[in-house]
């Protein structure tokens, strides 16, 4: 599983314990954190998808690539993100509507650069999905993300949607920060 990254409330570390904050602090804390976490899926997933050409809906659609992964709860004040850590396809990049057995393929992983890959070539997959392969004739594998699914054959692969995560959550940590302080600050002026 790929890396988790905390945000974390000053004020509240010179508390002993849990049993010592009044519980309209500690439940504003928990839906605050809670609230913060689920609005980081779509803010970050913006980001991720000026950086990275993934396909709308990829990050943050049924397939949960970047989902909240645990909310905050009773005494345990901690949301969690989590990208998938395994490589994209890819194929997921392709321009252009190339089929199978298309050789020659133009792929755009960052926005606006666009490579052309004359040894390419688009495969169809045990699973009935699309893949983008080459053929190499020295054994090697054309890159260090590249699958060997035959003699001399490999299957591309892009970023994982992780790797993609842990250079994005700089860009977004700001507006997290500001997001949970003034949520925490309102449930609070509400006395829940």
């Amino acid at each position: 599983m790929g890396d988790t990254y905390a945000v974390a409330i000053e004020g509240l570390s010179g508390l002993r314990s849990f049993d010592k904050i009044p519980e309209n602090i500690r439940l504003a804390a928990q839906r605050a954190v809670n609230k913060t976490t689920q609005r980081a899926v779509p803010l970050s997933a913006r980001e991720m998808e000026r950086q990275v050409m993934f396909p709308r809906g990829y990050l943050s659609g049924q397939g949960n690539r970047l989902s909240v992964t645990k909310k905050a709860s009773g005494n345990d004040l901690e949301g969690r993100v989590t990208g998938r850590d395994r490589p994209t396809s890819l194929a997921r990049f392709i321009r252009g509507g190339a089929r199978p057995g298309d050789r020659g393929v133009t792929v755009e992983v960052k926005p606006g650069v666009a490579r052309f890959m004359p040894s390419a070539f688009v495969m169809k997959l045990r699973n009935q999905n699309l893949g983008l392969a080459v053929r190499t004739r020295n054994g090697r594998p054309p890159s260090m993300g590249a699958k060997q699914i035959g003699p001399n054959l490999y299957l591309l692969y892009g970023p994982s949607v992780d790797q993609v995560f842990v250079d994005v959550r700089n860009a977004v940590r700001g507006d997290l920060e500001t997001l949970l302080e003034r949520e925490f600050e309102r449930l609070l002026d509400l006395n829940l």
